[in-house]
């Protein structure tokens, strides 16, 4: 993939010293202001901490947006970069760029439409390496600061019943329970296992992740230091990413047969041996978009619809197992 990138840094990103820490962001058409005003509170705050920030603008294609980018890292109180694609390059290559612009030997990842669920939030995330210096650690996240809207009501209830778990539940299921959205990264493991950017779209890339950076000896510790997810999607963008998701879960499974033995892979296999499956799609997309269904019945559409499009995907010639990795450069 083509990508040519703008790079912009503030007077303290040159003089700074050693950083203990680097948080890294990319941004994709939404505003991360709320994330990088609270980073920017506990740098002030605790200026010992050592931090530094890098945004990656993946091709957004917003002039606004950009001029609040870059504004952002000028203002900020700490070492602070911003890497602008000229057109969008997915989520792995994204994230691939980010560690390259890091400099410190921790990489904390933070999804642009997070926001930490306390004022310690950086600290606790430093005191984690100084007692116990995980390779990888996964912090979880929350709801609690979204707007109780109804037009986020399905995506709050799929979050908070998959997603919105706390470390003891996440800890059982091991890699499949992390999101790069608040993970806590060792420098070097990023350079040995990077994402695979062969995964397009939306979903599953970080999952696959997590079980390679296992396989090669990195397991995921998790663990209580929540942010809240705060850009939850409306009904009709949450099906359409869980329908492009399936061809991800397809190449991911193919990589990672051990998949087969969870019990949502093998209802999704059973799906996918059924004739006329995907008739399905449409009854299980009303009842999933339909405000006036009951919420209980419009979530388990919703995963419904979800399963069905990685059985739809599993049908059609899997994507090479050994997909190639693309390394930033």
């Amino acid at each position: 993939m083509q990508t040519d990138a703008r790079i912009l840094r503030n007077a303290a990103w040159d003089q700074a010293g050693p950083r203990a820490l680097s948080i890294l962001s990319p941004v994709y058409r939404f505003d991360p202001s709320a994330l990088v005003t609270a980073l920017a509170k506990a740098c002030q705050a605790a200026p010992d901490l050592a931090v530094e920030l890098v945004l990656v603008d993946d091709g957004s294609g917003d002039p606004a947006l950009l001029a609040k980018l870059e504004a952002a890292v000028m203002a900020f109180p700490a070492p602070a970069s911003l890497v602008a694609f000229t057109a969008n390059q997915g989520r792995s290559a994204a994230r691939n760029r980010l560690t390259v612009e890091a400099r410190a030997p921790w990489l904390l990842f933070l999804d642009c439409d997070m926001l930490p669920d306390s004022t310690d939030f950086l600290a606790r995330w430093h005191q984690l390496i100084a007692d116990t210096a995980p390779p990888i650690a996964y912090g979880g996240f929350t709801t609690v600061q979204v707007p109780d809207e109804p037009r986020l009501a399905l995506a709050r209830a799929l979050a908070e019943r998959v997603d919105c778990l706390p470390a003891a539940e996440r800890t059982a299921r091991g890699g499949v329970a992390v999101a790069t959205s608040n993970l806590l990264v060792r420098a070097d493991i990023l350079q040995a296992v990077p994402f695979d950017a062969g995964f397009q779209g939306w979903g599953w890339e970080d999952v696959d992740w997590a079980l390679r950076a296992h396989a090669a000896g990195h397991p995921v510790l998790h663990v209580d230091i929540p942010a809240t997810h705060l850009g939850l999607d409306e009904p009709e963008t949450v099906l359409r990413k869980f329908a492009q998701a399936g061809p991800n879960f397809a190449h991911m499974l193919a990589r990672h047969p051990q998949m087969r033995t969870l019990r949502s892979t093998r209802v999704i296999q059973t799906l996918a041996s059924l004739p006329g499956v995907g008739l399905l799609a449409g009854p299980l997309h009303v009842l999933a978009a339909s405000e006036a269904v009951p919420m209980g019945l419009r979530s388990r559409a919703a995963r419904g619809w979800r399963a069905l499009h990685a059985a739809l995907a599993l049908r059609t010639a899997p994507r090479p197992a050994a997909g190639a990795l693309h390394a930033a450069h």
